[in-house]
């Protein structure tokens, strides 16, 4: 018996063409192109951009605790127009920075011992400036587990060792998908975390 030769044909056109594997490749990056900037642009929303502003200040104010070697706080007060809220996360107790007389200039002649001493500057670097956005509404909000929602002023204290105070925010979109979404501190790390309100209530 002749031993069966395979058909060379039908071997050739079981595998790709280099054209099949660029249209392939064309195809997917159109996805990718299309697709990525959508994600991206996900975050951008009212609540994803509010979001973003008080898990920015949580970080500003636990990193400048730490560097500083002293106390940071993050506040949250209503904007002066009477819509939204403004956020900043600054130096609140840390270790003082020696400022040198020689920096202040009175005018006055004289002596140095009778030139008025400055006071000093709080250290601990630079701070976080951000807005919750005006569409966006804050719904839950509690500090060492008491609820400060009707206060003019909300402060959150970072410490050091990297520990912070208990802190939960829930906002919500009101002109948007009005889905509730929160920011939520782990006081033993000083993290903020984003959870849901399905994730809130299991705690």
């Amino acid at each position: 018996m002749r031993p069966r030769l395979a058909n060379p044909a039908r071997a050739a056109v079981s595998a790709f063409t280099l054209l099949e594997l660029m249209v392939v490749m064309g195809l997917v990056m159109v996805i990718i192109a299309i697709g990525v900037p959508r994600m991206v642009q996900q975050n951008r929303t009212p609540l994803g951009e509010s979001l973003n502003a008080v898990m920015e200040a949580c970080a500003a104010a636990r990193r400048q605790a730490i560097l500083s070697g002293g106390t940071a706080k993050v506040t949250i007060r209503g904007a002066d127009g009477g819509t939204g809220f403004i956020i900043n996360a600054g130096a609140g107790g840390g270790r003082p920075k020696p400022v040198s007389i020689d920096d202040v200039y009175t005018g006055m002649e004289g002596p140095t011992d009778d030139v008025p001493k400055p006071s000093p500057k709080a250290g601990g670097g630079i701070g976080f400036n951000g807005r919750i956005h005006d569409e966006v509404a804050i719904h839950f909000i509690s500090v060492n587990f008491n609820d400060p929602l009707d206060e003019d002023q909300v402060e959150i204290k970072f410490y050091a060792n990297g520990t912070s105070d208990e802190f939960t925010i829930g906002m919500r979109h009101e002109f948007g998908d009005q889905v509730l979404r929160f920011v939520q501190l782990d006081s033993v790390t000083g993290l903020a975390y984003l959870k849901t309100e399905y994730e809130i209530l299991q705690n």
